[in-house]
């Protein structure tokens, strides 16, 4: 016999290997109609895996070729699958598995219309034919314990119709009580646990075996995710299951034996699902609260916790812990509730002892444990479940003194999980430390920053009982320190540093005794400034971990030291004095900025010793990490700026005149370089002079105005105008600032004409550093300001700088037209010059205002702007087109660079669309192009720019003019565009809805055609009608009447949630998706 030519004989002689050949053959001859016979002869044989072959191929036939089974074959299939399981119940695991899922596969076909009540039909038809086959109860128990541990997981695998899934779960639901009580009675087979009444044979002999026993949970818990109707059914599993967990627990405290740990885990899974379903807890809260508190309050419980604990047993230890939390972190506010009621105080008091003994479980997490972080999401959700206790209460006398004695409650145990936090986030011994691995350390660190997060939480009880307690503690440890018990006082101040945030910053008890000007002088200080020998290790890190988390103390109180101002010269030497230890710089920093971001109207009369403190790092070059050094210019130019502008200018001049010599030297090195070596070799000379760019860099974004000012002055406030109209006067009559901008623009072009640069010696370009030019053109982004800078340039000097920096990027080769040589970070760079320009074209293109220095008119700056633009423009598209064979290609390869062009130019036409008008037709036309194929693309990052671009066209083009001339003829041009390209646009618009474009998408494209509707609704109707009028478009699946109405209601709808429900709804249709869970 063969099967297309191929020898049948052979090629199961390979199967029975399997051979690497038959494997790959076998998808192969499971396409073929014969394969059915195939599989069932395959399954006739005595090799196992012919066998499983069979069973696998019948499944995939059945998965697969379903529809090419008439109606009787189908019916008669079922009787032959349930035969072949009977047949099969005695077979390798392997086997029987795969022709249960064979069967459960078939049963996705015909559940529930064909085969309703299919889960009782099917248990009875597998036991009786296992039973007529001379088989053992143990057999069939196999079959029917696999078949429903299985079919529930490809029941939740299968996306099922909408119109189906509610009949087939009411279906499941019915069946449920047959199904539970066998799987309760396999699971009853532990010793020492309660018979099942009247449970079958097959369950009661399988139930003898752990292994089974384990798969029966696992089916438990996944038939609990389709629900239980009945009070009574679910009761009775609760009860069950907490009774198993006793008789589990008994077994591991010895009385009865060992303890399976698959079928421990499979039995806490279960009883966690219950447990921990918002569903169930909502509809049964008082039932399981009370069940699961009432078996708590057992000894069992506790003992085997302490059993765990006492063998360092974290495995089994998680294992037991994880039902409890789960029920903890789902049944909060019953907790809440209870903890004042006599009946149920106790019960809940020892729940929460378990909560804490889990938390203080033995050891280091994540060296030596994994339990400790298993409770700290409870003691968040237990705080805020109080609050929420304490808010209901505030109408209502009783609940208010329930609640009050709530709080006394919680508090007392509060208390306790401080001192186990404290305890549990201080650092192992230096030995155990060392010997951990990275991972290990990296673990116990992540777990320090969740128990940063509880301690907050247990501020929010506590209050000033835990402040008191902290900063006691912290002046008692600071008191002795040593570097034998560094440990223990590094926790306390890493406690007291994790509730900063939520001190308020008026505290006046605890913390003014922390932080005294004795306190810091005399204990704070010494530690910061002491050392170590350079060989101890061990004492380095001890010593260099305490330090650091002082100073991330002083840094998490930075509104505390607003409000007591008269301690910042006290602690602010102790921080900069920390910054010239190598280990200390990146935290002292950290706590620098954060005292200046908070306390700057307050540190302004020390603002001459912070520009100091700036020279001084300037000066110091490599010995501060350069990223340190630019936090320390932005943080002191912040503080300068909250002083008035003559002061800001007089502060400013020391470290301004310092910035020049250290520019003028950097650039002399750099000129001293010898011509035509290469950038690994011009690395000496190009880092002093990119250091110091990186600084003004800093300097020009901690300089800027608050936007809160700008936005006033622009909207006419007075005070903020007068305050930037004086602060101009004084920036333009500073010859310290007027030499510092001409010396910088001189620099920054200079960069680009400098004969060092190695060129390409086939095309001829010269490249220059890319980190230098990002450098210079970040310069130029945050100091161009639409309200005020004390380094901004004029236009023509600005875009001067960024058309020398964007010839080094792109260079146009001469005489030819179109001809260009890209940089070799010419990607890469395009974005950052795109937003350079975005930027310019906000600062120069609004109105002039009072405190803005004389540029020119709107002509020459639409001039100026519109070349730039033109040329960025032109050169992209090109650049674009270099590397692939169409534009379209060549977007979907750069979506970044179309991201942010289009961003641009929806920037210019929300600024000044009046820049459109200095465009040359050519590039407007390839910038519609662009459009065009950008949207085609379905790629979020090349079509939600491009959407938005084209709305705001759409939108201006019939925008008022007020009869400016200048603004209508942009809007005549652009109505032109939309004359010329909208019915290009309006198609792919279509066609994505229709299908193109994934549906999470449409809401992009909901709003463009929307807009198109707004805007121009005559020609939009024409379009459309034309459009849907064509055979299968948008799509097949939509005839021309649905097409008319999804025409009419976009043109008749003035609300975009309307359009856009439109949009959705005929999406669906066009893409045949009704009645589906995708219509959801």
């Amino acid at each position: 016999m063969t099967l297309e030519g191929v020898d049948l004989q052979s090629f199961v002689q390979a199967l029975s290997v399997p051979t690497q050949e038959a494997l790959h053959a076998l998808p192969q001859f499971q396409k073929q109609p014969n394969a059915w016979q195939f599989a069932f002869d395959l399954l006739a044989l005595d090799n196992v895996n012919c066998r499983f072959f069979g069973a696998h191929t019948l499944q995939v036939k059945i998965a697969r070729d379903w529809a090419t089974l008439d109606e009787e074959r189908q019916h008669a299939l079922r009787g032959e699958l349930i035969r072949l399981v009977a047949e099969q119940s005695d077979a390798p695991l392997n086997v029987l598995s795969k022709v249960n899922q064979a069967l459960s596969t078939y049963v996705l076909h015909t559940v529930p219309d064909v085969w309703s009540g299919f889960l009782p039909a099917a248990i009875s038809e597998i036991q009786e034919r296992v039973a007529s086959a001379g088989k053992s109860a143990e057999c069939a128990g196999h079959a029917i314990i696999d078949f429903l541990e299985l079919l529930p997981e490809e029941l939740n695998r299968t996306a099922i119709a909408v119109t189906q899934h509610a009949k087939l779960i009411q279906d499941i639901k019915d069946s449920l009580p047959r199904v539970f009580e066998i799987l309760t009675s396999v699971v009853r087979g532990l010793p020492g646990s309660s018979a099942a009444i009247n449970a079958p044979e097959f369950a009661v002999v399988v139930g003898q075996d752990p292994v089974w026993r384990a798969r029966a949970w696992k089916a438990i818990f996944q038939w609990l995710q389709f629900g239980v109707s009945g009070d009574t059914l679910f009761v009775s599993l609760l009860e069950l299951g907490l009774q198993q967990l006793e008789v589990l627990a008994a077994h591991q405290l010895g009385g009865e034996g060992s303890i399976d740990d698959e079928e421990l885990s499979a039995a806490t899974a279960a009883l966690d699902d219950m447990t921990s379903n918002i569903t169930i807890a909502s509809k049964y809260t008082k039932t399981v609260g009370t069940l699961v508190l009432e078996k708590i309050g057992q000894l069992w419980i506790s003992n085997v916790l302490e059993k765990c604990i006492a063998d360092k047993d974290s495995q089994r230890a998680l294992q037991w812990s994880s039902m409890f939390v789960s029920f903890g972190e789902t049944y909060t506010e019953f907790i809440i509730q209870k903890i004042a009621d006599p009946q149920q105080s106790e019960r809940v008091n020892t729940f929460l002892q378990i909560m804490l003994a889990l938390s203080r479980f033995p050891g280091y997490h994540g060296i030596d444990e994994d339990i400790s972080d298993q409770p700290l999401n409870f003691w968040y959700l237990l705080q805020e479940a109080l609050v929420d206790y304490a808010y209901e209460a505030e109408e209502d006398p009783e609940l208010a003194q329930k609640a009050a004695g709530a709080q006394t409650l919680v508090k007392q145990v509060y208390v306790e999980l401080l001192r186990v936090l404290v305890s549990k986030c201080t650092y192992p011994p230096t030995d155990i430390w060392m010997d951990s691995d990275k991972e290990e350390k990296e673990k116990f660190i992540s777990y320090r920053r969740e128990v940063a997060d509880a301690l907050l939480n247990a501020y929010y009880v506590l209050r000033e009982d835990m402040l008191s307690l902290l900063v006691d503690e912290s002046i008692n440890r600071m008191s002795v320190f040593s570097l034998e018990s560094w440990q223990s006082l590094e926790a306390v101040l890493f406690s007291l540093k994790s509730i900063g945030e939520a001190v308020p910053e008026s505290e006046s008890m605890f913390l003014p005794r922390l932080f005294s000007a004795d306190v810091l002088t005399r204990s704070f200080m010494p530690v910061l400034q002491a050392g170590v020998g350079s060989d101890d290790c061990a004492a380095q890190w001890g010593l260099t971990s305490v330090k650091t988390s002082i100073l991330s103390l002083i840094g998490a109180y930075g509104e505390w030291w607003k409000s007591h101002s008269e301690l910042l010269p006290v602690v602010v030497p102790c921080v900069t004095s920390s910054m010239s230890q190598p280990g200390l710089v990146q935290a002292a920093v950290a706590a620098f900025r954060k005292i200046c971001d908070s306390c700057r109207e307050h540190l302004t009369e020390a603002s001459g010793s912070m520009v100091l403190l700036a020279c001084e790092v300037l000066l110091a070059g490599d010995s501060v990490p350069m990223r340190e050094q630019q936090r320390i210019f932005e943080s002191v130019a912040e503080v300068v700026m909250a002083q008035p502008a003559d002061k800001q200018v007089e502060s400013l001049a020391p470290l301004v005149s310092s910035l020049i010599e250290a520019l003028s030297k950097s650039t002399l090195l750099l000129d001293s370089a010898p011509n035509g070596i290469s950038f690994s070799e011009l690395e000496p000379y190009t880092s002093p002079l990119l250091s110091n760019l990186r600084l003004v860099d800093s300097l020009a974004r901690g300089l800027q105005f608050s936007d809160e000012i700008e936005e006033a002055a622009l909207v006419g406030n007075q005070e903020a105008i007068t305050t930037l109209t004086h602060a101009a006067r004084c920036y333009s009559d500073s010859g310290v600032l007027q030499e510092f901008r001409l010396a910088l623009l001189r620099l920054m072009n200079r960069v680009f004409s400098l004969a060092i640069w190695p060129r390409d010696p086939q095309t001829q370009m010269v490249h220059i550093d890319d980190n230098l030019v990002e450098c210079i053109l970040s310069i130029i982004n945050n100091s161009a300001r639409r309200g005020l800078h004390a380094l901004a340039f004029y236009l023509d000097d600005v875009v001067s700088l960024v058309g020398n920096a964007w010839n080094s990027t792109v260079a146009r080769s001469e005489g030819v037209t179109g001809s260009f040589v890209l940089g070799s970070r010419w990607s890469d760079q395009c974005p950052v010059f795109l937003q350079c320009v975005s930027q310019l074209v906000i600062v120069f293109s609004t109105k002039e205002a009072p405190w803005k220095p004389t540029r020119a008119g709107f002509d020459e700056v639409d001039r100026v702007l519109g070349a730039v633009l033109t040329r960025m423009l032109d050169d992209i598209y090109l650049g674009l087109l270099r590397d692939a064979d169409t534009l379209a290609t060549a977007i979907e390869q750069q979506p970044v660079i179309t991201e942010y062009l289009f961003e641009l130019f929806t920037r210019v036409l929300q600024t000044r669309p009046e820049l459109f008008m200095g465009l040359e037709q050519a590039s407007v036309e390839r910038l519609c192009n662009l459009s065009i194929q950008a949207l085609t693309i379905p790629n979020r990052l090349a079509l939600k720019p491009t959407a938005y671009f084209l709305t705001a066209l759409i939108r201006v083009s019939s925008s008022d003019t007020n009869g400016n001339p200048e603004r209508r003829a942009a809007v005549e041009l652009l109505g032109a565009l939309w004359n010329q390209y909208g019915a290009t646009w309006l198609r792919t618009t279509l066609a994505a809805i229709g299908g193109t474009h994934p549906r999470s998408l449409l809401p992009n494209i909901s709003e463009l055609l929307f807009a198109m509707a707004k805007n121009h609704l005559a020609t939009l109707r024409q379009w459309m009608g034309e459009l849907l009028s064509q055979p299968d478009f948008p799509s097949r699946f939509v005839d021309d009447r649905t097409k008319r109405v999804f025409a009419q209601q976009i043109a008749g709808t003035r609300s975009f949630s309307k359009a856009k429900g439109v949009v959705n709804e005929f999406s669906i249709k066009c893409r045949n998706l009704q009645g589906t869970a995708y219509t959801s």
